[in-house]
């Protein structure tokens, strides 16, 4: 499907890119000629509430890993970052009352802070594994983002729960590096690269403990201002979302991940923020095959079936019947009652 003019606006907050001047620095590395041939500013990045495009930002990450010849550059940056660096999902997640609420709370609300990527959180009966994954198309430098993000994980956790919490495992899933000393020397565990997915791996009794800011009415605060920020987006959606679906369904790709795909985010959270609005991805698709249905039996002479077939249906009665819902009247019995003579 074609999604110009939708995914390429992804976005991330600079966040823990706020210390890639002083790290290029550090490795002898001028910053200026770099940052201004990927098309950015150093003003750019010196607010970790900047916004930046998601694809121009990872192409930037791969120039600075082929000048500094350093293939663990993002395990460096994330070692730089922490809770705070994610912005107001960072905030919010620390303030919870346990490490179980905190990361349930970062998973809902990391597209705040990153829209081209998402995590999960699944709990088994004695491990839960935290995961990391991006759906952006068209990034570079996938492996120094899982390594910097999987770092970020860690220092995470350790924000919460000491200095010396350690996973049970880190996966990755870029090939085993040529010297492995960084990553074994930071991870302090079994790290496991050709991984089937990126993420940590940790005891479930981890879940219970209470992070050191833990607020329970600052806690609620935040989740008003992020609740504000995502009504925000919702807005953005529900004016583009018609289009989209309309758009879609003459393009026979409308299943609810295509039209997520369209804007960017993951299929869950598109349907999150819709029913944050007060919908669902069915109300929606329903109302837009509703109004083109009507369009079409209007202005075109086409037969039922074509018209029931472009909105998606996989034959004529499908159609009948929610025109039916839709208008108390068959969609023969509408054209004769509606169309211009």
């Amino acid at each position: 499907m074609d999604t110009a003019g939708l995914n390429q606006d992804s976005t991330f907050r600079v966040g823990p890119l706020v210390n890639l001047t002083k790290l290029l620095v550090k490795l002898g590395c001028e910053s200026e000629p770099l940052i201004e041939r990927a098309g950015f500013r150093r003003e750019d990045f010196e607010d970790t509430e900047n916004r930046i495009p998601y694809v121009s930002g990872s192409r930037l990450l791969a120039d600075c890993v082929a000048a500094t010849d350093c293939d663990h550059f993002g395990l460096l940056l994330g070692q730089m970052a922490g809770p705070s660096y994610l912005g107001v999902a960072g905030f919010l997640a620390s303030t919870a009352a346990t490490v179980g609420q905190a990361l349930q709370a970062l998973v809902e609300n990391l597209d705040l802070h990153d829209e081209g990527a998402a995590c999960s959180l699944q709990i088994e009966d004695e491990y839960c594994q935290l995961s990391f994954s991006i759906h952006e198309p068209g990034v570079s430098a996938i492996a120094q983002i899982h390594d910097m993000s999987v770092v970020i994980m860690c220092e995470i956790m350790r924000a919460w729960c000491g200095r010396e919490w350690n996973a049970s495992q880190v996966h990755l899933l870029r090939k085993e590096p040529p010297d492995l000393a960084p990553h074994i020397r930071y991870f302090r565990t079994a790290v496991l690269f050709d991984a089937q997915y990126c993420g940590i791996v940790f005891p479930n009794h981890n879940l219970q403990l209470k992070p050191p800011a833990a607020d329970e009415f600052l806690h609620q605060h935040l989740e008003q201002e992020a609740c504000l920020l995502h009504q925000m987006q919702h807005q953005e959606i529900m004016e583009m979302l018609p289009a989209v679906i309309q758009r879609c369904l003459l393009q026979d790709q409308c299943k609810a991940r295509d039209i997520a795909d369209a804007f960017g985010i993951q299929e869950r959270t598109l349907h999150r923020r819709l029913k944050s609005a007060g919908t669902s991805f069915r109300h929606e698709l329903d109302s837009v095959r509703e109004s083109l249905s009507i369009q079409l039996l209007n202005v075109s002479d086409l037969p039922v079936y074509d018209i029931a077939t472009s909105l998606g249906y996989a034959d004529s009665s499908g159609f009948i019947r929610a025109f039916r819902r839709w208008t108390g009247s068959s969609p023969a019995s509408w054209r004769r009652q509606n169309q211009p003579r």
